[in-house]
């Protein structure tokens, strides 16, 4: 068990490695909101916040018998969820370079992304979010933080998704409208 709960940790840890080394450009650290953003920074900010309380708590939830459903399954497939979405985000912030920023904006000589990853998700930053986060969730063998960040995320992401497309339709127009059409949100060849 506590073998999962430093795997957790590991996970949250490479998540602030992945934001502190890899992020690229003045821009991609820049949390000002900009009129495409209409609240949805706030959500995604809200639901990391959350997720970064719960997952740690989650073994004093577990000492006080608060919901835990530890299972040793569970809890490595958590694990290697995690570890596929540090992989994910790696990659999507190495694709995009200076365009992957933490709220919507545009910028000088914005450029729309079609390879690599990108040429089969359009949104392979925030699976990696969903996949570290519901990973170190299961990891750590507690339904609280498990059902909260499951709610917290998808209403955040869809959300989130919602407004950057309408966003990224205004600025590339009927090029990323093509672009929809070649390729899925989050699952590639599914969804």
């Amino acid at each position: 068990m506590i073998v999962l709960y430093i795997l957790s940790y590991a996970l949250l840890l490479g998540f602030f490695l992945i934001e502190r080394f890899v992020r690229q450009g003045k821009d991609t650290k820049n949390m000002s909101r900009t009129k495409h953003d209409k609240g949805s920074t706030t959500f995604i900010s809200f639901a990391m916040g959350t997720a970064f309380i719960l997952i740690p708590l989650s073994p004093l939830f577990n000492c006080l018998n608060l919901m835990p459903v530890f299972n040793f399954y569970i809890g490595y497939a958590g694990v290697l969820l995690g570890i596929v979405g540090l992989y994910v985000r790696y990659i999507a912030f190495t694709t995009l370079g200076r365009f992957f920023t933490r709220t919507l904006r545009e910028q000088d000589e914005h450029t729309l992304v079609t390879t690599g990853i990108y040429h089969y998700i359009r949104h392979p930053g925030y699976l990696s979010d969903i996949l570290i986060f519901i990973g170190g969730s299961l990891a750590m063998g507690n339904l609280i933080p498990i059902i909260a960040v499951s709610i917290l995320f998808t209403i955040a992401y869809t959300y989130r998704i919602h407004v950057e497309e309408k966003m990224l339709i205004e600025v590339f127009g009927t090029d990323y409208i093509k672009y929809q059409m070649k390729s899925k949100r989050l699952i590639p060849y599914v969804f």
